[in-house]
């Protein structure tokens, strides 16, 4: 794939040890990136003597904002396309390659790979009652199904942030990834992937480029409520309009109410707490402000939310 160059950014913060598989996996490619970004948001555990020892170019930055280093690392970046992974993600050999040849077909303005747990590759995947893979809904409601093998790359409406790619040319046309994502970032990625659709462009979903997760489960505490709730109503607001009264409880039900299967597959067990409630809510009153060009800050600040 001489034609494209690929430029690969990895966010990190802290995960030394994970970072260093995941650059042992990028640089033992078959097709090694033309270049690899590491944005470091001022880790303490050795990042910074670690990618010094790669060649590799290190940006630092002070902010802990997934975003903010997602536009930092194609802003510095020289790929015609741009390729974003988890520092916690292992690639396999042909990783480089198969991530490049949807982009032959020029409509193509975004890929995503397979995403499977880590050291398990040949697992089977989880079903759910709806399999289709990366799908946005009306109400809202996404589905991922990334870890389910097609024979064929196929169209699909979103990408996953551990394992996507861009044209850079796009992401300086759409402006970069939206940094009113916040916290947690969460529907960064498909915000931007939906942005690219506007364009007229493609997302590809590409199964032979596969990136080991290794996923630990997330933190379900009150902040978790706050901010999975603020930035998907944000996304919703921004993304759904025309907003009427149907479609914003068709939206509440999807978000508070998602199928258990999917629920299951997430890994995550959600025990909503009365005080897990209240910070739900204030996730929802601040995406909607936020939308609303306001300053989510003072809420914040009453529940000590950074």
């Amino acid at each position: 794939m001489g034609e494209f160059r690929l430029s690969v950014v990895i966010v990190t913060y802290n995960r030394c040890t994970d970072l260093s598989e995941c650059l042992n996996s990028l640089f033992s490619s078959n097709d090694s990136p033309s270049e690899i970004i590491v944005v470091d948001s001022n880790s303490t555990d050795g990042t910074h003597r670690l990618a010094k020892s790669y060649p590799l170019k290190l940006v630092n930055i002070k902010e802990r904002s997934m975003v903010k280093a997602r536009n930092v690392g194609f802003q510095n970046a020289e790929g015609d396309i741009v390729a974003y992974v988890d520092d916690d993600v292992v690639v396999n050999k042909d990783w480089s390659k198969q991530m490049l040849i949807p982009y032959t077909d020029k409509n193509v303005g975004g890929v995503v790979g397979r995403v499977l747990p880590y050291n398990n590759a040949v697992r089977a995947y989880l079903p759910t009652k709806n399999n289709a893979i990366g799908k946005v809904f009306n109400n809202g409601f996404i589905l991922g199904n990334f870890d389910i093998p097609t024979q064929q790359p196929i169209e699909v409406d979103t990408v996953i942030g551990c394992n996507m790619s861009f044209r850079r040319e796009l992401l300086q046309k759409t402006g970069g990834f939206d940094e009113n994502f916040r916290g947690s970032c969460f529907r960064d990625d498909t915000d931007m992937s939906l942005r690219v659709k506007k364009l007229g462009c493609k997302i590809i979903y590409q199964p032979k480029a596969i990136a080991q997760h290794k996923f630990k489960g997330k933190t379900v505490n009150n902040k978790w409520f706050y901010w999975t709730v603020y930035n998907h109503t944000y996304f919703y607001l921004k993304n759904f309009q025309p907003i009427n009264l149907q479609k914003i409880i068709s939206y509440l039900c999807a978000t508070f109410l998602p199928p258990p299967d999917y629920v299951k597959k997430t890994g995550i067990r959600i025990k909503p707490t009365p005080l897990a409630v209240v910070y739900s809510a204030a996730g929802l009153i601040n995406g909607a402000w936020i939308h609303r060009k306001g300053n989510p800050a003072r809420i914040e600040k009453i529940f000590r939310i950074e």
